[in-house]
């Protein structure tokens, strides 16, 4: 039977927004030897933001933002810009991008225990319990797996909790975007170009504040780091994002979050292919409790 063209489209949507978020880890790995964390994750936001407000202009969906949408793209940027990805990559100074993609891969786990305790959102049932108990010890798993892997120490503890708080930046956002929406003459993707922007330019800041400007590593520069840069600007910022809300418009929002089983996995794939790091039957065990945690925890949401 043929696939018809809808589908096609679904699964290229799909396809390159799994590659797109999949590949960020082992971006920011790459990027990292040239720059600092808070210097890069801006600097891609920011040219992320401009060349999706330039694509929206070319195809003529862009109209004049009024101030207080600014106003919401700055504060909203410090949670899932700053913090989502500012700190994301700083935790990866000291993580392996394998370990960031599985940390961050836990983020449904932690929407459904804050919305549920600061976002008056149903409790937990018994099937989704089961699910946090198992990321967890998945969780837990992968941190005392990463300490030493053949005599090197993959991932630092404190770098870990770098990354498991730019979760906790995305979660809140996304709980604050739930209980006090905004009203705005925006689409959606124009909405999150002046998001990312806002949220760079924050990120920007702390770098400039932190000296990063002053440590930029020219010699590192070559082809691999430029590429990869590069690749988070386009594919990490407009292609994932624009691929990522048309799917909101056009499938069940189960099939577009799908996103959450898949770029752990890739993640980690790239971690060791790419990268050069080290995977041990521990680190496979933790990510297969952790994605299937996941899985067990949006499964059960949907099905309710």
């Amino acid at each position: 039977m043929p696939i018809s063209q809808k589908s096609l489209h679904v699964m290229l949507h799909l396809f390159l927004v799994y590659i797109s978020w999949g590949s960020t880890y082992i971006g920011y790995k790459f990027s990292l030897g040239v720059a600092g964390p808070f210097l890069v994750g801006g600097s891609r936001m920011v040219i992320g933001g401009i060349l999706l407000a330039l694509f929206l202009m070319l195809t003529g969906r862009w109209i004049r933002p009024e101030r207080k949408d600014w106003i919401h793209a700055t504060r909203m940027g410090v949670f899932m810009v700053l913090l989502a990805s500012g700190f994301l990559a700083k935790g990866q100074e000291s993580v392996a991008s394998s370990t960031a993609a599985v940390i961050t891969g836990s983020t449904p786990i932690t929407m459904l225990v804050a919305g549920w305790l600061f976002a008056n959102e149903p409790r937990p049932r018994l099937l989704q319990w089961t699910g946090l108990a198992t990321g967890t010890c998945g969780l837990v798993l992968l941190a005392y797996s990463q300490q030493n892997v053949g005599g090197v120490q993959q991932s630092s503890i404190s770098g870990m909790i770098w990354v498991f708080t730019a979760t906790l930046g995305w979660v809140a956002g996304t709980l604050l975007t739930r209980r006090f929406p905004f009203k705005t003459r925006l689409a959606s993707l124009q909405s999150c170009a002046l998001l990312i922007f806002m949220g760079g330019l924050e990120c920007l800041v702390v770098a400039f504040l932190d000296g990063e400007h002053h440590g930029i590593r020219y010699e590192n520069i070559h082809w691999p780091v430029v590429v990869a840069f590069a690749w988070m600007c386009t594919g990490g910022s407009v292609i994932a994002y624009a691929c990522y809300f048309w799917l909101l418009e056009n499938v069940p929002i189960a099939t577009a979050i799908s996103y959450e089983y898949v770029v752990p996995v890739i993640g980690i794939f790239l971690g060791w292919l790419l990268g050069g790091e080290m995977l041990t039957w521990k680190m496979l065990l933790a990510c297969t409790m952790t994605v299937g945690s996941v899985f067990f925890i949006m499964w059960h949401r949907e099905k309710h």
